[in-house]
């Protein structure tokens, strides 16, 4: 399957699976803004990785999400004294 990509507000989330050994999945996702990566590609999966391509998917899709929701690789808006 080809990089998917899941738009979430002002933000782009790319995701790509990665075939591991013995029928087993990986996914990567990658946080964008305006074409900018704001989080680069972090795998999720692990040694077991995911019984299925959708499975793995899905967990990367949900854990951008959760990033987003929570700030992580976010650049924070500057403030000045």
């Amino acid at each position: 399957m080809a990089e998917q990509h899941f738009p979430y507000g002002v933000y782009s989330i790319h995701v790509r699976p990665l075939e591991l050994q013995g029928a087993r999945w990986d996914a990567e996702y990658e946080i964008r803004q305006l074409n900018h990566a704001v989080q680069v590609w972090t795998t999720v999966g692990g040694d077991a990785g995911y019984g299925s391509e959708t499975e793995a998917i899905d967990a990367a899709r949900q854990q951008a999400v959760a990033d987003i929701e929570h700030g992580a690789g976010i650049p924070k808006p500057r403030t000045f004294p």
